[in-house]
């Protein structure tokens, strides 16, 4: 049963009540607000969710109820409190009726945990003396030795890779090399999509490698993007690079979207690449020009 307050304002009947006016400490009471005789298309209360002590837990919805001519509207919101005394929910006012609703009293009780079975009261704080454990100490150890291992490993790794990587005295230049790598692409008489999408891929591994060993750059990890941001500032010809560039897109567009072009693109980009390759090739030889390659 609520127990309910309610101020008149014409034919209007505005109510608020609570199923309860005392609680423990983070219990919960419903409140329940509601208007009787009302318009249609009244505005409805509104307040935040924290007020005088009082939390909103949750907000029904409005409910509304045909009454002849007018409206009664019925909503039920559950607050709770966290602190314990005496708290007045306070009066809420409604949008058009000047008369607020009267503030409501609930006592908010603490909870006594003495009595209860599982209860411990609080001890004072003791010392406790510190033990190295061996055995955790030696697996520290251990752990730590093997990452310095794994990291040195590592390290040697990777300046043999780099090492393999530089031509051999005597070896192909990266110029030669990629040539002849392309021009084993003349002359292939693509049937299938799957052989045309391994041709472009073979066009820019090649290129890739190429720009890698020639000027030292990142081309086997980049993104085409971030690749082609890298070659700009290249002191070549804007027509050849930028037929370059456009190689690179057709080949992206054969790889990822199973994109067919005509059987004289294919010669054609293979031209297109050669060309670049050779012009990077005597403009930016680290030998012969002041070319600073990108930080590995």
């Amino acid at each position: 049963m609520l127990s309910s307050v309610s101020s008149h304002l014409f034919s209007q009947t505005v109510k608020a009540g609570v199923d309860r006016n005392k609680i423990f400490i983070g219990e919960q009471v419903r409140l329940k607000l509601a208007i009787e005789g009302g318009r249609a298309g009244m505005k409805w209360f509104s307040f935040p969710d924290s007020l005088n002590h009082f939390e909103i837990v949750k907000r029904g919805k409005v409910d509304t109820v045909l009454n002849g001519s007018s409206t009664n509207y019925y909503q039920v919101i559950t607050i709770t409190s966290f602190d314990s005394g005496r708290w007045e929910f306070p009066s809420l006012f409604l949008p058009g009726l000047s008369q607020p609703t009267p503030p409501i009293a609930i006592d908010v009780l603490p909870v006594d945990v003495s009595k209860m079975e599982d209860y411990n009261d609080i001890k004072d704080i003791e010392e406790v003396t510190q033990q190295n454990d061996p055995l955790l100490i030696g697996l520290i150890a251990a752990i730590t030795l093997l990452s310095l291992l794994m990291l040195y490993w590592l390290f040697a790794k990777k300046r043999k890779v780099i090492v393999e990587r530089r031509p051999a005295k005597g070896s192909l230049s990266p110029l030669d090399r990629a040539l002849a790598e392309l021009n084993k692409l003349k002359g292939q008489n693509l049937q299938t999509p799957a052989e045309v999408k391994k041709y472009y891929s073979a066009l820019t591994d090649i290129s890739r490698t190429f720009f890698n060993q020639q000027l030292q750059q990142q081309s086997l990890q980049q993104t085409t993007d971030e690749w082609m941001m890298t070659l700009h500032p290249l002191s070549v010809d804007n027509e050849t690079k930028t037929s370059f560039f456009q190689v690179l897109r057709l080949a992206d567009t054969v790889k990822f979207a199973k994109f067919l072009p005509h059987s004289r693109d294919n010669e054609t980009s293979v031209e297109v690449i050669k060309n670049m390759l050779q012009k990077v090739s005597l403009l930016h030889s680290p030998i012969h020009s002041n070319y600073q390659p990108n930080p590995a």
